[in-house]
């Protein structure tokens, strides 16, 4: 694995709720494999930033698996992209890019991995984010403005592509903030998991 590349903007009522301009293209950014938290016991802790207001983002994600020179998606999981909104909302204004508010410690979290037989079935998996107890976010994949397989061949026009790369595919609207002491609850199909936060 070398990277985790993050669609940002793929459901439309969540590029509506966010107040920007709706992008004719995928947004891409990435986070390195030490802003990874995996959660394969069901429950975990997650430590929270102090200086800066943390939101949620539950997403699709995908693992892409290199055999005999193509890639494809063997792989998935649901998680938590994590942002630090009032830095990102900052940067955006000045016209920086948005590593800063993207890129800690953490803010990347995966859950159980499961086979992908098809990606057609794991698009109709209902996944939904509770903090502590309310539905926060619920989506579906079939939702998505630019599906996998499209963010794949887009993917590789941009980046080199390496085994075990992980695809975040982009969150539904119902973001919000998360505070320490507050628990989540992530599920979708096979994946379950609650954290912690601290």
């Amino acid at each position: 694995m070398d990277k985790v590349i993050c669609v940002g903007k793929n459901y439309l009522k969540h590029a509506k709720e966010l107040g920007d301009g709706i992008n004719e293209d995928p947004i891409f950014f990435i986070k390195p494999p030490s802003t990874l938290l995996g959660v394969d016991s069901g429950v975990g802790s997650l430590e929270l930033p102090r200086r800066f207001e943390t939101h949620h983002e539950i997403e699709l994600v995908l693992r892409v698996t290199e055999e005999d020179g193509n890639f494809h998606f063997s792989h998935y999981t649901f998680g938590l992209d994590l942002t630090l909104r009032d830095l990102q909302t900052t940067l955006k204004k000045s016209g920086q890019p948005w590593e800063k508010a993207k890129v800690f410690k953490n803010s990347a979290v995966v859950g159980s991995w499961q086979p992908l037989r098809s990606i057609d079935d794991v698009l109709d998996i209902p996944f939904e984010l509770r903090v502590n107890g309310e539905v926060r976010q619920r989506g579906l994949g079939s939702d998505m403005r630019w599906k996998p397989l499209e963010l794949l061949g887009d993917i590789r026009q941009w980046f080199p592509i390496c085994d075990g790369d992980l695809v975040f595919t982009g969150t539904p609207e119902g973001v919000g903030p998360i505070h320490p002491g507050d628990t989540l609850e992530v599920s979708g199909g096979a994946v379950l998991y609650t954290l912690n936060c601290k």
